[in-house]
């Protein structure tokens, strides 16, 4: 078993979603609100898949379903209320929200290029998204275009190009103080032509919690490490893992690496609240009967602690109980995942002390294979999910 040296020691909100007839970003009109439905992910014009330039800290989600009916714009009231919802822009303040728009059908042109990336041609017409956040946190948002539409994101400080917080072809996400940003799908061009058509967009907000991020000193004996045993914590490589099927997730398994996939995706951002690009797939086969497949039956596998999950190549004496909390760090920051072991053994290289699926790395700014700080939690009863460290 792992060997300890000695331990170190939101409710639902309104979305106003408004459509004035004319008029540049200011003014005012009534609340309305916006439905949403599910597009196939669209390829990117550039950089990696699931790009994003954005930096971030974490949350515990509001869970609130954004899909609600359109209704006719009145007159706002006055005192505590909301600020007006100006024209043109759908306003939102209820995570996780979901839209489906059309930017060949409606839309401005009128933000052509932005200090995040101002050689990339965003020329054609885009629609604008004030998001009012009541704390601190984590925003990010995804779009699923058609397959001929490339639709951009970017997260604004104010409505003004010049204020980029984070962009991405697929997804984007920035730190935000409380208060509004601004988020805009806008449509890329090639050669002038902008490749205009429909898309559905996720925008999340998530608050980290708060705290220490103490973790236990000790070692972890690995298989096949000839009685060198991991000094804990750690600090080296993290490999990007895949999914594994959960308690939520009914029979039958699947049976390919991508079989069912979009469903979980749904599902890991309903019960983790943090919205992002997903494109990781399964894990393969490995021996079991069905992708997916961790250690033990899905059954005991909670659907949160999939979203937040870690691994390491421990001996079967030493592999922690099911959801024991461990503390991934930038080594050299305060941005943290407290995440769920004890389901999965792996990556089988020693060099690699670890590993998490594509969440954990997203909100920590990292990618497969960059390098972390991994140990047991101090304190067992963590939330799962963003830390910032104190």
């Amino acid at each position: 078993m792992f060997s300890r040296v000695r331990p170190q020691i939101l409710p639902l909100a309104l979305v106003v979603a408004c459509h004035g007839d004319t008029g540049d970003t200011t003014g005012t009109a009534g609340p309305g609100t916006t439905g949403s439905t599910m597009l196939a992910p669209a390829s990117s014009e550039s950089g990696e898949p699931g790009e994003s330039t954005s930096t971030s800290t974490t949350s515990t989600p509001t869970t609130t379903d954004a899909s609600t009916a359109e209704t006719t714009a009145e007159p706002a009231s006055t005192g505590d209320a909301l600020p007006l919802c100006p024209p043109d822009v759908t306003c939102v303040d209820s995570f996780p929200f979901s839209d489906e728009r059309d930017t060949s059908m409606e839309g401005k042109s009128s933000l052509t290029a932005y200090t995040c990336a101002p050689d990339t041609d965003e020329s054609g017409p885009e629609i604008v998204y004030r998001v009012t956040v009541p704390e601190a946190g984590f925003l990010s948002a995804a779009v699923y275009a058609e397959a001929d539409a490339d639709i951009d994101v970017h997260i604004l400080s104010a409505l003004d190009p010049a204020s980029c917080l984070s962009r991405g072809d697929r997804h984007a996400s920035a730190d935000v103080p409380a208060g509004d940003h601004w988020i805009v799908a806008d449509t890329y061009a090639v050669d002038g032509v902008p490749l205009s058509g429909a898309f559905r967009i996720d925008i999340g907000f998530i608050v980290p919690s708060l705290g220490p991020c103490d973790m236990e000193v000790g070692e972890m004996p690995r298989v096949g490490d000839g009685g060198d045993h991991l000094a804990m914590p750690a600090t080296g490589p993290i490999v990007g893992e895949a999914h594994l099927v959960t308690q939520d997730e009914p029979k039958p398994y699947p049976t390919t690496a991508t079989e069912e996939l979009q469903e979980h995706y749904a599902l890991s951002q309903s019960v983790t609240g943090l919205v992002m690009y997903r494109d990781q797939v399964w894990a393969p086969l490995e021996g079991g009967g069905f992708y997916g497949a961790g250690i033990g039956d899905p059954s005991l596998f909670p659907a949160l602690d999939e979203g937040w999950y870690v691994n390491m190549y421990w001996t079967a004496a030493a592999r922690p109980e099911r959801g024991t909390r461990m503390i991934l760090r930038d080594p050299n920051g305060t941005r943290a995942v407290v995440v769920a072991a004890g389901y999965e053994t792996g990556p089988g290289n020693l060099a690699h002390i670890g590993g998490t699926p594509e969440e954990s790395h997203f909100y920590l700014g990292t990618h497969h294979l960059d390098t972390l700080q991994l140990g047991l939690a101090s304190d067992p009863s963590l939330p799962l999910g963003p830390r910032t460290c104190q």
